[in-house]
């Protein structure tokens, strides 16, 4: 049988991601742009993965299909304090723990365990393992040398439960995106086929590694993206209380906005009165 052979990613935040750092947020690539940006690039599909909360936008999906893109929407959830990919994932249902994925997990979605094996708190680690059960493939990121890389410990995990390795870039911005991706060969070019040709290892990720001026690059944007007093709130609050990307969550954030505004505003105007006397 001949498949069809479908550029994908399914792992991008883009500018709307709540959770991000805020000067860091202002460097991220806007919705629209990564669609126009996948088009150029010749993409297939593609998935908005944002922390924690599952985005959709009516207006973007409409526009992703104008333009031929398959948006295929995703979420990077917080499994025991953990990165976890689950992609075609639509409800609006919080899952914490990895009991709850096993009750919650449906055929029509893909489980992927992102980056497992960088060293920052998030990575699954010794969890992947311990819950092999709950993925259906493994992450290959983009961020690694030719002397480091952390995937290599992913492959052999990997090939030892036979799980398909799928290519990601988990771009944050846009020099990030189209270093590495999975090419999918499934029966057309719909969501459900897609999923099923990744869980049937009908999938290659393509990858090179970066170049120092990349990594440097990187490593500055990582620093930008330490956690502030508003993205470790709103992650804190997701966590704990489980929240919808609702309005509630908008309003939240909105007010923290406008308070640190007027307090920055007010201390401006006492060191101004205080300057002057």
């Amino acid at each position: 049988m001949r498949y069809l052979k479908l550029k994908v990613d399914l792992h991008l935040h883009n500018s709307r991601d709540m959770a991000e750092n805020r000067k860091n947020n202002k460097r991220m690539v806007d919705p629209k742009d990564y669609i126009d940006m996948a088009v150029e690039k010749g993409f297939d599909a593609i998935a908005f993965t944002h922390h924690g909360l599952l985005y959709h936008d009516p207006k973007i999906s409409r526009y992703a299909r104008e333009k031929g893109i398959i948006l295929i929407p995703g979420i990077e959830a917080y499994i025991k304090r953990k990165h976890v990919l689950l992609i075609n994932y639509a409800r609006r249902k919080h899952i914490v723990d990895f009991d709850t994925l096993r009750k919650e997990k449906t055929d029509d979605m893909i489980v992927i365990a992102p980056h497992p094996f960088y060293k920052t708190r998030f990575c699954l680690e010794d969890e992947l393992e311990k819950n092999i059960d709950c993925f259906d493939a493994v992450e290959y990121c983009h961020f690694y040398t030719r002397l480091i890389n952390p995937n290599r410990k992913a492959l052999r995990l990997a090939r030892k439960h036979s799980l398909p390795m799928v290519g990601n870039s988990d771009a944050h911005h846009a020099y990030q995106f189209g270093t590495t991706y999975s090419y999918v060969y499934a029966n057309d070019r719909s969501v459900t086929s897609i999923i099923e040709a990744i869980k049937a290892g009908r999938v290659e990720y393509v990858s090179q590694p970066l170049p120092l001026r990349k990594i440097v690059a990187l490593a500055y944007t990582l620093i930008l993206r330490v956690p502030t007093f508003s993205s470790v709130f709103l992650r804190k609050m997701i966590y704990k209380y489980r929240l919808e990307e609702s309005l509630a969550v908008i309003k939240l954030s909105a007010i923290y906005r406008k308070f640190r505004f007027a307090f920055s505003k007010s201390r401006f105007i006492r060191n101004e009165d205080i300057a002057t006397t």
